[in-house]
Formats: C-alpha cells, structure tokens, sequence
C-alpha cells in the first residue's frame, strides 16, 4: 500500500497543491475544506441538538431542508479531503489516526443518513420530541463528529514512528 500512496502523493495534483506558490493550491483546498466541514457538522449539531429537544417550539418537518447543507458540506469536504490527502498521502496514510478519522466519519455519515429517516414524515407543525431511538442516535452522532474532528487535528502533529 506504501508504493501506492508514494504514487498518488506524486501526481501532478497532488504536486500542485503541496508545492504550488498559488493561493488557489493549499491554502484554498484547504480553506474548501475548512468551509465543507463547518456546512457538514454545523448542519449536523443543527439536528442533533433540535432531536435532543433543545428548540422545542421548531417543528421538525421544516428543519429537513437542513440536510441540504449537510449533504453539500460532505461533498466540498470530500473532495477537498481527497486533495489534502493527496498531497502527504504517504505520512497521513501511515497514521493510525488518519483511520481514526475515516472511520468516525463513515459512522456518522450513515448515522446521518439514518436521522434523515426521523425527518421524512415530519409535518410542519410537528414539535414532538423525538423517540428513543432517535435521540439516542443524536448523541452518538455528535460524540463521532468530535472524534472526526479531533483526530484530523491530531494528524497535524502525530506522524508515523520508525518502520
């Protein structure tokens, strides 16, 4: 797997955004990033908190339009998340954390998809506090973003030991 991350580390792409002076190279993917992230997770505490019963008075039948963002905010993190990776594709796919990461974000994309569900047969007047289930689903959501987010963070400063 090592030969093929020195690969992928070696396109013209990934060249660019790791060596380019341009402020469209690293600095945007990563701003990219930075924004598709806040669009997916802030869309994500939106709901989760709302199904935690914060906000009450919000019927939950309107607030499905905020999956829009969500699912907007995924597709601009994983394009600007295949770009940065790219570029230190050989260090960051050598960290244990890096899988960390990965891992917590496929769970919560599936734990999204699955909330969405709670969302379809809303209607807007409907301010029912959300069923077991789904609260329970809220919370395990919020605690897989925070690990998401920690262990992206963490890979900035943890590297892999010795082969």
């Amino acid at each position: 797997m090592h030969e093929w991350l020195v690969w992928l580390e070696s396109t013209a792409v990934s060249t660019w955004v790791r060596e380019s002076g341009s402020l469209w190279a690293y600095p945007m993917v990563l701003t990219a990033h930075t924004v598709g992230m806040s669009l997916l997770v802030g869309a994500n505490a939106v709901v989760n908190l709302r199904l935690l019963g914060v906000a009450p008075r919000v019927p939950l039948g309107p607030l499905a339009v905020v999956f829009r963002a969500l699912w907007a905010g995924a597709a601009i993190s994983l394009v600007s998340g295949l770009l940065l990776f790219g570029a230190d594709a050989s260090t960051k796919g050598a960290t244990t954390v890096f899988f960390v990461k990965l891992a917590c974000i496929a769970a919560a994309i599936v734990v999204a998809w699955r909330l969405r569900r709670a969302f379809a047969g809303a209607d807007a007047a409907d301010n029912a506090v959300p069923s077991g289930p789904s609260r329970l689903l809220a919370v395990v959501s919020l605690l897989l973003w925070a690990g998401a987010i920690t262990a992206g963070r963490f890979m900035a400063y943890l590297t892999p030991g010795p082969s």
